[in-house]
């Protein structure tokens, strides 16, 4: 295949990734290809984080933070400094269909983009807020604190984007303005999800699983220098192959189904609604109205 004059070799296209649904890394392909016109403003000048399926869904699967050595020549990357053992890690970037292509045939289900892009790597474009049930909790809870945080976020001011997480939970976006470093813009989000905590007994800020008891856990901690999540239009290494989806408000009640977003419906809807977290890239928030809170 040829794609912006760049030559792809894709390789195993008829392995199942997909068990149940008989899809193949070839229907994965396929997927991200006709996503990319959508995916790509996403995921544009964003430092990469690879999750690689090589044996599809229930097979082992293995994050992957350096591009790997036989890349191709035009693969755009990015050598940053680390703050672990090694001094630096060369990351993927993404420019168009053939780069992002040549990543998906390593068996990458998921893309995972830092939230700071590459001019600005200590300053996020977003405060993310991830709503993870436990197992015991039904999506109608993680609508209800969902509509719960974005009214907190909007006695501050701040406007919102939702999707699904394409598993369990869903990922509230809350794009800021420049300028904001991962700490401030991190302190701001822990101090709004103290307040739903305080008043949600269902909802619990602890970061270790033993703490969390039956509780919906509210991550607020994935703010942060390398640190990543599940990004929009990706798909979802779980039975049904689920999309990361972005929703209206008004579409966040009871009676959303978030396994209805998938790899064989996702395209009629972004057909008749286009791509409802482009106001993500475009908007940026002020926290002013936060920043007192986080200075008591």
């Amino acid at each position: 295949m040829t794609l912006h004059g760049k030559t792809l070799l894709l390789s195993n296209v008829g392995k199942v990734f997909w068990p149940h649904e008989g899809y193949t890394k070839g229907d994965l392909i396929e997927y991200y290809l006709k996503i990319a016109p959508y995916l790509l403003p996403h995921l544009k000048d964003y430092p990469l984080v690879l999750v690689r399926y090589p044996d599809g869904i229930d097979g082992k699967f293995f994050y992957q933070k350096e591009a790997p050595p036989s890349r191709p020549d035009w693969l755009p990357t990015m050598e940053v400094a680390s703050e672990g053992k090694r001094k630096s890690i060369r990351y993927c970037l993404v420019e168009d269909a053939a780069d992002l292509l040549f990543l998906i045939n390593l068996g990458c289900i998921e893309i995972h983009p830092w939230l700071s892009r590459t001019d600005a790597l200590d300053h996020p474009t977003c405060m993310v807020f991830d709503l993870d049930p436990h197992e015991s909790q039904s999506f109608q809870t993680v609508v209800e604190v969902a509509l719960l945080l974005k009214s907190a976020l909007d006695t501050f001011g701040l406007t919102a984007y939702p999707k699904t997480s394409g598993a369990s939970g869903m990922h509230i976006y809350v794009p800021v303005g420049h300028g904001y470093d991962y700490q401030t813009v991190r302190e701001c989000a822990v101090a709004i999800a103290k307040f739903i905590e305080a008043a949600e007994p269902r909802v619990t800020l602890a970061r270790p699983i033993r703490d969390r008891g039956n509780r919906l856990y509210l991550d607020c901690w994935q703010i942060g220098r390398g640190k990543t999540l599940a990004g929009v239009y990706s798909l979802r290494p779980v039975p049904g192959a689920p999309v990361s989806t972005p929703l209206l408000w008004s579409e966040v009640n009871m009676a959303l189904q978030p396994k209805a977003f998938t790899m064989q419906t996702i395209f009629e809807r972004l057909q008749r609604m286009g791509d409802l977290f482009r106001p993500v890239l475009e908007q940026k928030n002020d926290l002013a109205g936060i920043l007192p809170l986080i200075k008591r």
